[in-house]
């Protein structure tokens, strides 16, 4: 006789069998006893954890010679023909492959025949979201009304995309995940039973990569059988199963830790050549750093595989703050999800080791907090203004303008100037005050507008040229009349007033015209010759005569 998998030599034969999905046995053994018997069940659930099992002990439960009952003997004929699968009376149908309408008319001509050898005819219809459209419809009507000796049972991995017209006709059973611990003790059954020698070791890792499928679990172990070694370890399942092991994930850490970028490249680089699969690596660190969060956060919680190596977690779960593992677990599961469209996978995962190297160090949001909290306090006691507070938390400090000196002037400084009182440096409020230079002054403002998020005001004012500037006023000349007219308006216009006084230390007004209006006699520059220069209005010009005293004279000669 040829082999039999173990995950069908093992396979659940009575409702105390199942593994960890006691609510739905428990409630079906109820419900044969009391006679409650539904004419339509809908199992859901992740692939192996039994709802294929569950639904043929139904059958032998429900065809027993010794039924209806929870507890089939598992010898008499009937129970033995649907062990085997040869029932007449339980039929399997794969809805993958019969999903359309004219395999449905068929069971709807077989239902109304009766049982050949049980009580009940048993209809399997396994991944039964896979049929079509028209054949929901076909089944609905058998499916609400099936003669007494008909009952279905429908299973799938995907309940969401079962018509709701079917789902309101069945009673819905959810199958759950089995547990690490469950799956470990089952294993441990079944390789007694077997005569397989293996650890502890071994089996904790077959049933953390089970991902809670029983199936799955039993699939593991007969691979590993077939090792032929004495005894299976934890090292030929990790071998076995492509799994990088607890030593390489060390090895990444401690890289990621100490913000080496060689040593994670290059382990990356070893861990390829020897075959391992780039995904599966990506994959097992972002598990590593879903341990070092939970540990980090709750250092008592209990965790599935870590009993051995918690006091190494724990003192690896320190070297990083809970942002940087949260940004650890998102990069790698992002690098695992890309690598289905990358073309070479290990440029992807490159470039998350990178990233991880290079985070920046360990700063907690308390520390933060702390930050903002000083600079809050300086604020209030008028250590730092606060536009330049604003304009150091959003920008760099911009590199300082060199002053802008009229080109032939020339400062003489009169031996017998002193300096007077009166004479004194304006305060560093007053000193800061600005150039007269239009251009200057008007990128100053737009700048500073941007900076403090009036964008809406910048994008209009922006159409804009300043043309003329003194103490009381400022003129701008429009090309659109619609950015004229709303600048004028009082919202924008206060805005910009306002930010004018910030950057020129002066209140002047603002005053918009169109680009093909002249400018209004006081915003004219006086054309007078007894006038003084223009040059004398220069800040920086009148600074330096406040500051050193003489006068300035005119240099006529021209440079070359």
């Amino acid at each position: 006789m040829s082999y039999v998998a173990l995950y069908r030599q093992w396979r659940p034969q009575d409702f105390s069998s199942l593994v960890g999905q006691e609510h739905i046995s428990q409630t079906l053994s109820n419900a044969i006893t009391t006679g409650k018997i539904a004419h339509a069940y809908l199992f859901s659930g992740p692939r192996g954890t039994g709802k294929t099992s569950t639904a043929k002990i139904l059958a032998k439960a429900l065809n027993c010679v010794e039924g209806p009952t929870p507890t089939p003997c598992n010898h008499c004929a009937n129970c033995e023909k649907i062990t085997q699968g040869s029932s007449m009376d339980v039929y399997e149908v794969d809805a993958a492959s019969n999903r359309g309408i004219d395999e449905i008319r068929d069971l709807r001509e077989t239902v109304k025949f009766a049982p050949v050898d049980g009580r009940y005819k048993v209809y399997i219809i396994d991944e039964v979201h896979m049929l079509t459209t028209e054949a929901f419809n076909a089944l609905l009507k058998t499916l609400e009304e099936p003669p007494a000796h008909v009952v279905f049972v429908l299973a799938t991995t995907e309940p969401h995309k079962i018509p709701a017209t079917i789902h309101s006709r069945c009673q819905r059973y959810d199958f759950r995940r089995i547990g690490v611990e469950e799956i470990e003790s089952r294993l441990s059954e079944v390789a007694k039973g077997s005569a397989l020698h293996i650890t502890p070791e071994a089996l904790r890792l077959i049933a953390i990569q089970a991902d809670g499928g029983m199936r799955d679990a039993l699939s593991i172990l007969d691979q590993c059988a077939a090792l032929e070694t004495g005894e299976v370890t934890g090292a030929d399942v990790r071998k076995l199963l492509g799994m990088i092991g607890h030593e390489w994930v060390h090895r990444i850490t401690v890289a990621i830790a100490a913000r080496d970028a060689k040593a994670a490249l290059t382990a990356l680089d070893e861990m390829i050549n020897l075959g391992k699969d780039v995904r599966q690596i990506l994959l097992e660190l972002a598990q590593h750093g879903r341990s070092l969060m939970l540990l980090l956060a709750a250092p008592d919680i209990e965790i599935a595989g870590l009993d051995q190596e918690r006091q190494e977690l724990m003192q690896q779960s320190r070297q990083f703050s809970h942002e940087q593992l949260i940004l650890w677990i998102r990069t790698l599961n992002g690098a695992a999800n890309e690598l289905k469209w990358a073309a070479d996978p290990r440029i992807t995962a490159e470039m998350a080791l990178l990233t991880l190297c290079q985070s920046p160090p360990q700063e907690s949001l308390t520390a933060l907090t702390e930050r903002v909290a000083k600079l809050e306090a300086a604020l209030a006691g008028g250590a730092v203004e606060a536009p330049r507070l604003r304009q150091e938390l959003s920008h760099p400090a911009p590199a300082p303008l060199k002053p802008d000196i009229p080109a032939q002037q020339t400062i003489v400084r009169e031996p017998t100037a002193v300096l007077t009182p009166a004479a004194k440096p304006k305060p560093a409020a007053a000193a800061a005050v600005v150039s007269q230079d239009h251009q200057e002054v008007w990128d100053a403002m737009l700048k500073e507008l941007v900076n403090s998020g009036k964008r809406s005001v910048h994008a209009c004012v922006s159409q804009g040229k300043l043309v003329a500037l003194d103490e009381q006023r400022a003129t701008v000349q429009f090309s659109i009349p619609f950015s004229k007219e709303r600048t004028e308006k009082e919202d924008y216009r206060s805005i910009v007033e306002k930010v004018l006084a910030q950057v020129t230390g002066h209140q002047p007004r603002l005053q918009c015209i169109m680009q093909n209006e002249s400018l209004p006699p006081e915003s004219k520059p006086a054309a007078n010759a007894a006038e003084p220069d223009p040059a004398e209005n220069h800040p920086v010009v009148k600074q330096a005569l406040e500051m050193f005293g003489g006068k300035l004279i005119k240099n006529d000669t021209q440079v070359d």
